[in-house]
């Protein structure tokens, strides 16, 4: 049994999953993940460590489906094509240890194939760490390490923000979703000839304010 895709294999489920761990058993899990992201180069104790506390907290019938997964099959015997075991890094249809660590231990969702590509996207720009007196509506990031992460498009200067970001963010909910936040200002839109982000300091503030009330208030008819 490889820890690394089982671990993967339950980042690949979480959602439905982790709610059949018990709240002590999710803790432990954490504690044994923390000590996984600590653990540098050589992981393999650590991911055995918390590969055997997530088996001992599942359901039999789950755990066994893992044990197999980790070994090489589906869960249906036909092994082909849902893993990758070449290293320490294995993935299991694209998911990874790393993301596990991510989902229990930061509450980041940006996992896997595909939300995992738009958070190393995101993450590549150049980014400061979190400091206690940060505006609480700045849009604040979880990097692949734990670290708390302010985007520098954020800041006029220094520690300064532009005025209107603060705004914006508080209009897009940044709060709550801030990945979400941070694609909308990073990404190229049909607004204009570029990204948001790259409009501030242009005397540009009230079509921002606007554009992020009008995204808002389109994707409240959506629902």
């Amino acid at each position: 049994m490889n820890p690394f895709v089982v671990l993967a294999a339950f980042a690949a489920d979480f959602g439905r999953l982790s709610r059949l761990l018990a709240p002590a058993a999710l803790r432990a899990l954490g504690d044994r993940l923390a000590e996984l992201r600590a653990a540098g180069p050589d992981q393999r104790t650590a991911a055995e460590r918390a590969a055997r506390t997530l088996l001992d907290a599942l359901p039999a019938a789950e755990a066994a489906r893992l044990g197999r997964d980790g070994g090489g099959g589906d869960g249906d015997g036909d092994g082909q094509g849902r893993f990758v075991d070449a290293s320490d890094a294995a993935q299991y249809e694209g998911f990874d240890a790393a993301d596990l660590c991510l989902l229990v231990l930061d509450g980041n969702p940006m996992v896997g194939p595909v939300l995992g590509a738009v958070r190393q996207r995101l993450l590549a720009q150049p980014m400061s760490e979190w400091w206690p007196e940060a505006d609480p509506r700045l849009i604040a990031l979880s990097g692949d390490d734990g670290r708390t992460l302010l985007p520098l498009f954020q800041f006029e200067a220094g520690t300064m923000p532009w005025r209107i970001v603060p705004e914006v963010n508080a209009v897009l909910r940044a709060e709550a979703d801030p990945w979400g936040a941070a694609d909308w200002w990073l990404s190229r839109t049909t607004w204009w000839d570029g990204t948001p982000a790259g409009l501030l300091g242009r005397d540009r503030d009230a079509e921002l304010l606007g554009a992020a009330r009008a995204l808002v208030a389109a994707d409240g008819e959506g629902e």
